[in-house]
């Protein structure tokens, strides 16, 4: 009966926690709704290409280039179904250049109305999102075919996830809403919903909260520190630049984007020891005899010491993965170590990893310290034996 009447608590809890991320993305995003720049008068939609009608090559002292005229059905937009006549221009000149246009090829097409009369159709790149869909469907089957019930649940908050970033953070930022705060407020939902919903209610989802939250405050608090340190503007890398000259009256803070891309990019790498300390530390606290937490502490930081290993390695070659292009760029010029490491682009590349892995080399003792102290206390119904013995 005890057990039926958890379950049902956790039942209970875990709708209100669904209702409540639902109501949070909801009002989040209409309180941030975001004004979108100046439609250019371009359009897109999806086409498959029918027939190639004529190749003609253009040359002359200076520029060469290939232009291909083909038909193609529009699949999506108000064109649908529609078999129009369109180019694609092939040049050296164009980065990256792109591949020919064959019968039976699914492309993205751009459309710009010339006039009441005409509109120019022009290829703009191959579409990779069927393939994307299939990749996603595989992994999405993958974690519930592995993870059975957790897995749906671990589905559901990524879910809650990716709508919390998209629909309220990045809104936020563009409304000109406080970087930091929203930043704080976004880390600490994502910690909220994720941990009961794919752990459920109970005192190692609980550890791996606190310890999670602890990790990532002083991993904050560092990054903060550390911008200021380093005099980082914000001016990374030309995204940055156009940032900085969007319209309206929404005047963006660089460095706060900065420090909320360092938070958020190590935001799942600690959420991950944390819960892999504290699923740990649990394990640990049925298992071992005369426990104690002197015994438990001792324990937990064994198992730390090997998820700091693994898991900073992991977070250091996911920056320099995304930072390989510039790297292999930079040493092909042979371009001085003392001037590649000063550059802004790579120097907050270094501060991601590093405060990235302080956080969670941080995360370890707070998820440890507090499991040990949880998993240690006595409920009442355990106590009452004792007495009467």
């Amino acid at each position: 009966m005890k057990n039926k009447a958890n379950r049902s608590i956790n039942v209970f809890i875990i709708t209100v926690i669904l209702i409540l991320s639902i109501i949070f993305i909801y009002v989040g995003n209409k309180l941030c709704e975001f004004q979108y720049q100046v439609d250019s008068g371009e359009h897109f939609a999806t086409a498959k290409v029918l027939s190639i009608k004529e190749v003609n090559d253009n040359a002359d002292d200076f520029f060469e280039s290939t232009v291909i005229t083909f038909v193609a059905k529009v699949n999506s937009g108000i064109h649908k179904y529609e078999s129009i006549e369109m180019t694609q221009e092939i040049s050296e000149y164009l980065i990256p250049v792109p591949k020919e246009v064959k019968p039976g090829d699914s492309i993205i097409v751009m459309y710009t109305q010339l006039n009441e009369v005409e509109t120019e159709w022009v290829y703009a790149m191959h579409n990779r999102i069927p393939w994307l869909i299939g990749l996603a469907v595989i992994f999405l089957a993958l974690i519930i075919l592995i993870g059975r019930k957790k897995g749906i649940a671990t589905i559901v908050s990524l879910i809650f996830t990716i709508g919390a970033i998209f629909l309220v953070y990045i809104p936020a930022i563009l409304t000109g809403r406080n970087i930091y705060i929203s930043t704080i407020i976004i880390s600490l939902f994502i910690i909220l919903m994720s941990f009961p919903l794919i752990s459920g209610i109970n005192k190692k989802t609980l550890c791996a909260i606190i310890g999670n939250i602890g990790g990532v405050v002083l991993a904050g608090v560092l990054a903060f520190i550390v911008n200021n340190i380093l005099n980082i503007t914000g001016f990374v890398d030309e995204s940055s630049t156009f940032l900085s000259m969007l319209g309206g009256n929404v005047s963006l803070d660089l460095r706060a984007v900065v420090w909320g891309g360092i938070l958020i990019g190590s935001l799942g790498a600690i959420m991950d020891v944390s819960m892999s300390i504290s699923s740990a530390m649990s394990e640990i606290s049925v298992e071992m005899r005369d426990k104690s937490f002197y015994k438990m502490v001792k324990s937990g930081m064994n198992i730390g010491k090997d998820v700091i290993g693994t898991m900073t390695n992991t977070l250091i070659l996911a920056y320099v993965g995304s930072s390989l292009a510039v790297i292999l760029l930079f040493t092909a010029y042979k371009r001085n170590l003392l001037m590649l490491f000063n550059l802004e682009l790579v120097s907050v590349e270094i501060i991601q990893a590093i405060v990235g892995s302080i956080g969670i080399l941080l995360t370890v003792p707070a998820t440890v310290l507090i499991s040990a102290w949880m998993f240690n206390k006595k409920s009442v119904t355990e106590e009452q034996p004792a007495q009467v013995k």
